[in-house]
């Protein structure tokens, strides 16, 4: 089940500024790699949201970022807004998100022979609080897809650069 179109969705920037296609936002990232293309690079996706089950919309944040290790990095996030579900639908729309993110985000990676780079999805979920409940189905969501998974306390996208935007 398709939740978003991230090729057509638009990208922000602090750096780079709004309205980005991930074409654009591969495009910076490629530009920004080969200033120092030796170095290694990571590249992590990560999907938060916040808003209460009331009826009203909810803010969906999904950030890109790219970690030059030991360098720093930047990042980019794209916002969207949707009806209110539970919190455990919240959670699995997230990794969904997330997900999605991640097939375009990495199929325009190779479209530009881009292959020198680890990669994970940072979800908003943990061993403590609410989602505990789900975080095992949530990882093995995100497993069975490939892709690494990375949670509370160390999923930095999701739980805080995401969620500086929510």
């Amino acid at each position: 089940m398709k939740i978003s179109n991230f090729n057509t969705a638009k990208f922000s920037s602090q750096t780079y500024g709004n309205n980005m296609l991930i074409k654009d936002v591969i495009n910076i990232i490629v530009n920004y790699m080969s200033f120092d293309p030796k170095n290694a690079y990571s590249f992590i996706i990560g999907t938060d949201s916040t808003g209460k089950n009331d009826g009203n919309k909810i803010s969906y944040i999904s950030a890109i970022i790219i970690h030059k290790v030991g360098k720093g990095g930047i990042y980019f996030w794209h916002k969207r807004r949707d009806i209110g579900y539970s919190l455990y639908e919240r959670i699995f729309k997230e990794a969904n998100m997330s997900i999605e993110l991640t097939e375009v985000f990495l199929n325009e990676l190779k479209l530009r022979n881009i292959h020198n780079f680890s990669f994970e999805i940072h979800v908003d979920v943990g061993t403590k609080g609410k989602t505990r409940g789900i975080v095992n189905e949530v990882i093995g969501m995100i497993r069975a897809m490939g892709h690494k998974v990375v949670v509370k306390p160390n999923s930095f996208a999701a739980s805080k650069v995401a969620d500086k935007y929510t």
